[in-house]
């Protein structure tokens, strides 16, 4: 049996896309391979710590992992170069998501994989020479790897998009409901803001100008640090006296009854900014509007970065730049209920490309089984 090794250093503060991609990975894997999910030394070093982490993965994310071992590593400051490569010696596949930093692995195959489009190389020349050393390079879009391949002289070996269950996600009896589903953090920090603050200020214009019977639906949890709380707190403000409903750390399950119900899905994230110069505040890829689409709502997302990888204007969704194209965009699939039909039908069958088969299977492909 293979031993299988993943570690991604975001792991012990998140619960978001890219915990759901690791762990989508460790699901493919483990119906014949041993696999350890590798956490940082500090992290559930209790058994019965690991124990509830595990549950809260599989309570989030509805994957089958309870097979998958949680176990420490020399990872989150602690370990020398040594240890690491000790470590991962031990291993057949050792698949990293990487932070942008590097150590040299041990594993009989290495695979890094990169879920953020770095700008800048990090670390300097001898984080670079370790690179060298991961013999499989993944990104997780196209976008990623065309940013990153430009600016850092590499080379990808696959693009690898995530996955999404569609089963999960099924079309319900439709409401007048516009969602969006993403963590609420602040613009500033270089991070991917999921901008609700655009979408609570737009469609406040859009009641003031006539608007009735619709609802705004923003879903996700805040991040940690006050910063993010106050971001939080001032959309809440924003929309008071509007027909919004702002949802933190609701369950799996009832985010499933909002994606079945909605009629519109809306992105806003890399909003006002350059993909060459803001790479990282970009939506790298954006499976939230994937999961949408197979649940049959119609993404009016904005054109930028991955979501231009996931959407075809006009077949089965639009596309926006402005806060006035959103608005324009919005309302014709409101108006036009032939249009709204013909664009949820594609959508859904969009959605099939993003299928957990297919996903499994190139994860196989990566990792040499």
């Amino acid at each position: 049996m293979k031993k299988i090794g993943l570690y991604s250093p975001f792991m012990s503060d998140n619960i978001g896309g890219g915990e759901r991609y690791l762990l989508t990975v460790a699901d493919c894997l483990l119906s014949d391979c041993q696999v350890d999910l590798v956490l940082q030394h500090s992290a559930a070093q209790t058994q019965e710590e690991k124990n509830v982490l595990k549950k809260s993965y599989i309570q989030a994310f509805k994957l089958n992992l309870d097979k998958l071992n949680l176990v420490n590593g020399p990872f989150g400051g602690a370990g020398s170069l040594w240890k690491r490569w000790q470590f991962t010696k031990q291993y057949d596949v050792f698949y990293y998501m990487t932070d942008g930093s590097f150590f040299i692995p041990g594993a009989k195959r290495n695979v890094v994989h990169f879920m953020i489009p770095f700008k800048e190389p990090r670390g300097g020349k001898f984080n670079k020479l370790k690179l060298k050393l991961w013999q499989i390079k993944v990104a997780n879009a196209f976008f990623t790897k065309g940013i990153i391949e430009k600016n850092w002289g590499i080379r990808f070996d696959y693009v690898h998009w995530g996955a999404v269950n569609k089963e999960d996600f099924k079309p319900q009896a439709k409401k007048n409901l516009i969602l969006n589903v993403g963590r609420f953090f602040t613009p500033t920090g270089g991070k991917h803001c999921k901008r609700q603050d655009v979408l609570v200020d737009v469609f406040k214009k859009m009641c003031d100008q006539g608007l009735k019977n619709w609802q705004l639906v923003l879903i996700g949890a805040i991040d940690k640090g006050e910063d993010n709380a106050a971001y939080a707190r001032q959309i809440e403000e924003s929309a008071k006296e509007y027909p919004i409903t702002i949802e933190h750390g609701i369950p799996f399950e009832k985010i499933q009854k909002y994606y079945g119900q909605a009629k519109i899905y809306w992105h806003a994230t890399g909003y006002g900014l350059n993909e060459e110069e803001h790479p990282e505040s970009m939506e790298h890829l954006g499976l939230t509007t994937v999961e949408a689409m197979a649940a049959g709502l119609v993404p009016v997302v904005i054109h930028k970065a991955g979501q231009k990888e996931i959407v075809t204007e006009g077949e089965n969704g639009l596309f926006w730049e402005t806060k006035g194209e959103l608005i324009t965009k919005t309302l014709q699939v409101i108006n036009d209920k032939a249009l709204w039909l013909r664009l949820s039908h594609h959508a859904r069958q969009r959605a099939d490309d993003f299928s957990k088969e297919y996903f499994c299977k190139m994860t196989r492909q990566i990792c040499g089984l």
